[in-house]
């Protein structure tokens, strides 16, 4: 690996990144951000002046990405009637694993009644040898609102690297009181099983999944979602409605652009 590949920091860290926001009058805010490095968090952005019942807050990764051994943590509170737009300044990068520990990322998010929270995802991007695990768990009340995106690239695709990672695991959970409306685990091993085999990639490269949960979801059209997505000729794509509660979109796509 040459100078310019190596990670910029060289020591383990655990970075956390706690947010609480609020609605106060009819605005949403932050009332609370905990920053502990390499994790940030910029300051509340509205993007419709006239608007500002929706706050949008851009989160950053200072080091440039996760080393092996590091364990960033996210822990998101929106509480009631507060809306919030989460944005990762870039993608995640996973720096190669020398000594075969994890990368890890953790992220813990509650949202209150009659609020929504969208988080806006990059792509995470695993480097040649890594090894990622992450973890997602949504708690949310019934009248609450979630849009939710992962992309996983085939690592750094322009360089030619693709598909020369160790391990990458995600598990992905969302609950609504007692009820687990969402349990969805993927584990790729590239060195175990070819992933561009058919039933698998074939030929695609990068895997993006959508959920959206809203009050009255059942009413939306699923079919119609369906062959819109048909439509399309980059990628292979489709919807499902989740027991009348949960709209998931699943693509497969050779590029990101």
């Amino acid at each position: 690996m040459s100078l310019q590949e190596r990670p910029i920091k060289q020591l383990n860290h655990n970075g956390r990144l706690a947010m609480t926001f609020a609605n106060r009058r009819n605005k949403t805010i932050m009332t609370n951000c905990y920053q502990l490095p390499p994790l940030r968090a910029s300051r509340e952005l509205y993007m419709n002046a006239t608007n500002p019942s929706e706050a949008t807050v851009y989160m950053v990764e200072t080091s440039g990405g996760l080393v092996a051994g590091d364990n960033n943590t996210f822990q998101i509170e929106v509480q009631e009637g507060a809306n919030v737009c989460l944005i990762p300044q870039s993608a995640t990068k996973i720096y190669p694993s020398f000594n075969q520990q994890w990368s890890l990322q953790n992220i813990d998010v509650t949202i209150g009644s009659n609020a929504s929270l969208a988080w806006k995802t990059e792509a995470i991007i695993p480097f040649i040898d890594a090894k990622f695990q992450g973890r997602t768990v949504i708690q949310m009340e019934q009248d609450a609102t979630l849009l939710w995106g992962e992309i996983l690239s085939p690592g750094r695709d322009k360089r030619g690297e693709r598909f020369q990672y160790t391990d990458v695991k995600t598990n992905f959970q969302v609950w609504m009181n007692d009820e687990c409306l969402i349990y969805d685990s993927l584990l790729f091993s590239p060195q175990d099983i070819d992933l561009r085999q058919m039933g698998l990639l074939e030929e695609h490269l990068y895997v993006g999944s959508l959920w959206f949960i809203a009050p009255h979801i059942k009413n939306v059209n699923i079919r119609d979602i369906n062959e819109r997505l048909q439509r399309l000729t980059d990628i292979k794509a489709g919807a499902a409605l989740l027991e009348d509660k949960v709209i998931n979109v699943r693509w497969l796509a050779s590029d990101l652009v």
